[in-house]
């Protein structure tokens, strides 16, 4: 169940062009990775149809996406394992990540937590690519999950890409 909020937000055509690809990898990604399905869903006493909402509102000078769904979630736990397995942290490292930060370690270069490719969302592109995109805008990425109720991405832009430009110069 896809439901829209904020259709009527306005952005600068060229941050409309550069947000398409991380968007969509967003919104595959929780589809394919966070949705379970249905049966899973039934077991976990969940709708049998999962909920993907997608929303956008200013925020002052800003634009804020949020991209939620009502997913298993993503377990630190998980995370963690694969990190120490990619070589990407140090058992010593490992005791003193927070939260976020074992989150955060999703967005490093060649992290995957899928166990097999799907047509859906393995198509190459690692969240690494997606925060790039996002910086590069002058934006910021912010992840927040709870196992077994969902996940919250949360992107924050600026309105326009001309503005910062003219404040450059």
């Amino acid at each position: 169940n896809l439901v829209i909020k904020g259709e009527d937000t306005e952005l600068d055509k060229t941050l409309i062009e550069e947000i398409n690809d991380p968007l969509v990898h967003l919104v595959r990604n929780s589809v394919d990775h966070g949705i379970e399905s249905p049966e899973e869903r039934t077991a976990k006493g969940k709708d049998p149809k999962g909920t993907l909402i997608l929303s956008a509102s200013h925020e002052g000078n800003h634009v804020i996406i949020t991209i939620e769904d009502d997913g298993k979630g993503i377990d630190s736990n998980v995370i963690l394992k694969k990190a120490l397995d990619k070589g990407l942290i140090s058992e010593s490292q490992k005791a003193s990540l927070s939260e976020k930060e074992i989150l955060d370690l999703i967005f490093e270069p060649g992290f995957s937590s899928a166990e097999f490719v799907t047509e859906l969302s393995g198509r190459g592109v690692g969240m690494d690519v997606v925060k790039t995109s996002i910086s590069r805008m002058q934006g910021s990425i912010k992840l927040q999950s709870t196992v077994n109720s969902g996940t919250l991405v949360t992107l924050r832009l600026p309105l326009t890409l001309a503005v910062v430009g003219i404040i450059l110069v």
